[in-house]
């Protein structure tokens, strides 16, 4: 088998293992057994709760609760309404408000014994109807206990926790987990979702999660989670309900699938947008993992262990020893490689240098064409804003990327393998790094990358190095990284040293990619295409997950491991470079087409924010709007004949591009502030009728601290940090957002209460100018506040 041959043929059979173990399951249909999850059935739930924005507070989530309480009442559960106030501090927010979880429990033989809890949350953001989140979560829950119940009364209670108030701060679950029923809870397992498909995946554990994988493992009927993501998960500032559990020493699994991210937190998150493969793929996971907790023992807690997805639906799963021995297998076989090569004359230790520096000059060449190509697409960062030019095509820009990868690895095999490179390889990463810099201002971390490659050029390449000098210095070099990397994050390392564990195998088996026979290329090309759809599914993973282009230099790397042998041409100084100009041509190309056409279609909508504003006290009204603007929203604003010009308000921290507009008489927000001789100050916050949330804003010259809400203390907890109380330093805005209808009293203490600044916003869920809003075109899409209007004032001494 050719070369090329080869490479082609690992290329496309690695997408093709990769892409069929990526796809959702097709849905069960309503009529499906009645112990088997079933998406047609639970898509009925989603869609009766899922059909219209439903935030904490309004009355479209009280009737949402009423939906659950019916279901869960002709599910024989005997649902109860958990109603209490409660706050999260994080940053310098505060958000507050009066939560309903919906609770049910299916009873177990043995009352006393620890129940398995199965939660997910019942609140969307606003503005979108949360079809995904999490109705899909809710939904899945339910059809999890009926089908549960088809086995028999369970060992143990299993408890239905259906939480309110997530999307504002985890509200509901603090309410949970603070009252009497959570001392019964012994295992939790947590439904949620971030986008409107893909497979779902078991992303969170508690700590010493060595039984909770290992019953997960026997159980899921297609498992799909690594120990990656609960590293990576840990190190985030992201929370769900799950969160809160662990900080009050439950254990459990933490379910979510994170594809088509556009839809995530968006008016687009319907029912007709889910896919309902994916609402099936959560429920084949947890339904059977469910079963053996409610019917079986609960797992005991063991050390954390390595784990993670193979190919085929096998998952590998050893404790972080294991990997040192997989470590010294990688070492002994690159050492029987570079033996075989050796007899065949086909290896030096100076081309294994050389070797060495292209893994090095990999990272750095890769890592200045991802920031340049990600750039010069023109969209900004963030998934609720910038980004979502790009999450509206994102195969497209996914294509990109990959066409970037392959231009980096392209450049590398083949500068290695030339006479005269060493100008060629400096060249190549600056300009990329360089360039980077002519899209949105400098880019530091583009241009480090260009300079360390133009470095590592100069002194890695000039002469041509034998295919197995250079495979073996490659494959030496990460084995050295991944030395220090296990030591420090053993659940994690195996990202690399898997792939290389592979690509080792395939190095000793072809000796040392000395054998070009059809038998030593055959190895090659069943090793790569084996990695690759492995590496396929972590590229996959960092583009949806995290928009951070350098990431993407892993799994290049990765594939590096196994490509090497198939890039390398067989004749020194005859390797060309069109390859990786044409690749990074292609890559620029999608670029260039992604940033000067337009993203937007009916299905994929361009977000508007417009709000209404009214200042009682000054009896002035304006349009503005929340995010950025475009042509209909600026039509929009100036509906009314006024120009547009930056206005600062009482409710954002920067100035807005606003128009005056006709004032409409309301009657300002009810906040009181009483001060103390102590220097306490009271705050009383009564909603109006209507209403659906207020913003307090607090500044204080000498700082903020001791706030309490409804006499509960403001802590703020935040991921490895321990809890302290919540406070504002000198001349730091802070806020509170309170969600109505209740009424709310906040008291904090500050040494110059004389000069304490505080002004309030009261937020009403529709349009109050007599002029009406227009239709929306169908480009166009009422993201989140759309449509409200904000009331801004003044507390009364």
């Amino acid at each position: 088998m050719g070369r090329l041959i080869g490479l082609v043929a690992a290329l496309i059979a690695g997408f093709a293992i990769f892409y069929s173990g990526s796809v959702t399951p097709g849905p069960a249909p309503a009529d499906a057994p009645a112990a088997d999850f079933s998406a047609g059935r639970a898509f009925a739930d989603v869609q009766a709760m899922g059909a219209v924005p439903h935030p904490l507070g309004s009355p479209a989530n009280a009737k949402v609760r009423d939906i659950l309480v019916g279901r869960m009442q002709a599910l024989g559960l005997k649902p109860q309404i958990q109603r209490g106030p409660a706050i999260e501090a994080n940053g310098a927010l505060i958000s507050g408000g009066t939560v309903e979880n919906v609770i049910g429990v299916l009873p177990g033989r043995d009352r006393t014994a620890p129940a398995l809890a199965i939660m997910a949350h019942h609140d969307s953001v606003s503005g979108s109807p949360g079809a995904a989140d999490d109705t899909t979560g809710v939904a899945s829950a339910l059809e999890v206990v009926r089908a549960l119940k088809t086995h028999g009364q369970p060992a143990r209670d299993v408890m239905i926790v259906i939480t309110d108030g997530e999307e504002v701060g985890l509200l509901g679950a603090h309410v949970f987990f603070d009252s009497p029923l959570a001392a019964h809870v012994g295992y939790v397992i947590n439904l949620e979702t971030r986008g409107g498909g893909g497979r779902a995946i078991m992303f969170e554990t508690a700590a010493h999660n060595g039984g909770d994988i290992a019953l997960y493992r026997h159980t899921a009927m297609t498992p799909e989670s690594n120990a990656l993501t609960v590293f990576v998960y840990q190190n985030l500032p992201n929370d769900t309900d799950f969160t809160v559990a662990k900080q009050h020493g439950k254990v459990g699994l933490n379910y979510a699938f994170i594809g088509r991210q556009f839809d995530y937190h968006s008016p687009s998150s319907t029912p007709a947008a889910l896919d309902i493969g994916s609402l099936q793929h959560m429920g084949q996971q947890v339904l059977p993992t469910a079963v053996a907790l409610a019917f079986g023992p609960l797992p005991g807690r063991a050390p954390d262990v390595v784990y993670g997805n193979l190919l085929f639906g096998l998952t590998a799963a050893y404790p972080p020893w294991v990997g040192w021995l997989i470590l010294a297998g990688c070492a002994a076989l690159i050492g029987a490689g570079v033996v075989q090569a050796r007899k065949r004359r086909a290896f030096s230790w100076i081309d294994a240098a050389r070797g060495a520096g292209a893994g090095l000059y990999l990272i750095a060449t890769s890592g200045a064409a991802f920031e340049l190509v990600r750039r010069a697409t023109g969209a900004g960062t963030g998934p609720f804003t910038g980004y979502r030019p790009l999450l509206a095509r994102f195969p497209v820009f996914e294509l990109m990327m990959l066409a970037a990868a392959l231009a980096a690895l392209f450049a590398a095999s083949a500068l290695i393998s030339r006479t005269r490179s060493r100008w060629i390889a400096a060249l190549a990463p600056l300009v990329c790094g360089t360039a980077a810099c002519l899209f949105g201002g400098f880019d530091g971390l583009a241009l480090g990358f260009g300079v360390a490659g133009a470095v590592i050029g100069v002194v890695a390449f000039g002469g041509p190095a034998s295919l197995g000098g250079a495979w073996a210095g490659l494959l030496l070099l990460f084995l050295v990284i991944s030395a220090p990397l296990h030591a420090l994050a053993p659940t994690a390392a195996y990202v690399i040293v898997w792939p290389l564990a592979a690509a080792c195998i395939g190095f000793a088996a072809s000796l040392g990619g000395a054998d070009v026979s059809l038998r030593g290329r055959t190895i090659q090309t069943l090793v790569a295409a084996l990695a690759l759809a492995w590496v396929g599914y972590l590229f996959h993973s960092l583009m949806v997950g995290l928009d951070m282009a350098a990431l993407e230099i892993l799994p290049t790397l990765m594939a590096a491991f196994v490509l090497w042998p198939l890039l390398m041409p067989e004749t020194p100084d005859r390797a060309p470079l069109w390859p990786a100009g044409v690749l990074l041509a292609v890559s620029l190309g999608v670029a260039a087409f992604l940033h000067l056409t337009s993203p937007w279609t009916p299905r994929h909508p361009n977000n508007a924010e417009p709000i209404f504003v009214i200042d009682p006290a000054a009896h002035q009204a304006w349009r503005t709007s929340l995010t950025p603007l475009d042509g209909w929203t600026r039509g929009l604003l100036t509906a009314e004949g006024g120009a547009i010009k930056p206005q600062r308000f009482a409710f954002s921290a920067d100035p807005l591009d606003a128009a005056p507009a006709a004032y409409e008489p309301v009657d300002p927000p009810a906040v009181t502030a009483v001060t103390g001789p102590d220097g306490k100050v009271t705050i009383t916050v009564t909603p109006h009728a209507g209403a659906a949330r207020i913003i307090v804003r607090l500044r204080s010259p000498t700082g903020i601290d001791g706030i309490s809400v409804d006499g509960a203390q403001a802590i703020e907890q935040r991921r490895g940090r321990a809890p302290k109380p919540f406070a504002l330093g000198p001349d730091q805005w802070g806020a509170v957002l309170w969600t109505a209808p209740d009424a709310m009293t906040m008291t904090l203490h500050t040494t110059d209460a004389a000069q304490l600044e505080v002004n309030a916003t009261e937020i009403y869920d529709r349009w109050m100018s007599a002029k009406s809003l227009p239709a929306t075109p169908p480009k166009e899409q009422m993201w989140s506040q759309a449509g409200s209007t904000y009331v801004v004032g003044s507390p009364k001494p």
